[in-house]
């Protein structure tokens, strides 16, 4: 599901237990919406979710944030590439130092990786990795192909909200 679908559908997979402990519902729309149409020319924000642009399918990418409970922060980044496309929830304290992270990934092959854990000493102790079938949600044996791509596996880590590509948007 992208961010354009959260404000009907819930969260892509999974229980939600990064937003749940944010204290974000995500079946809201994101108070904030930011794209890198093409991975180019930068991230920009957009008024709402209906205002963002169409991005390039394999280069483009999306972002929402969501408000939470405690001062909490919850920021989905959507990465759009050629054979797959990844969806990350960073969970951000009131200090902003990211506390959980959920990640999921979803290949043309019709099989999918999901891992969703906290964060220690700046690494992601993962409580649920698996990958799945893409077409039923079940789990699944590792694929062949996933050796290929290993490094698109390993989410993305900002460690302070201060690390994400479009921080100095969010000051605004």
């Amino acid at each position: 599901m992208a961010i354009r679908a959260r404000a009907t559908t819930a969260a892509v997979g999974g229980d939600g237990s990064t937003a749940q402990q944010c204290g974000v519902d995500q079946n809201r729309p994101p108070q904030r919406v930011f794209s890198n149409e093409d991975g180019k020319h930068g991230w920009r924000e957009s008024q709402s979710v209906e205002d963002l642009p169409e991005l390039d399918p394999v280069a483009g990418d999306l972002a929402g944030i969501w408000a939470g409970r405690d001062g909490n922060a919850l920021i989905t980044i959507e990465e759009f590439q050629d054979q797959f496309a990844s969806y990350t929830d960073y969970c951000f304290d009131k200090t902003d130092k990211l506390v959980r992270v959920r990640f999921e990934l979803r290949t043309a092959w019709e099989w999918g990786y999901r891992e969703d854990g906290r964060i220690v000493n700046g690494a992601l102790v993962s409580e649920t990795p698996e990958f799945f079938s893409t077409k039923t949600g079940q789990r699944i044996d590792r694929p062949a192909k996933a050796n290929a791509i290993a490094r698109a596996l390993k989410p993305r880590l900002y460690i302070r909200k201060s690390d994400l590509p479009f921080s100095a948007l969010l000051a605004k």
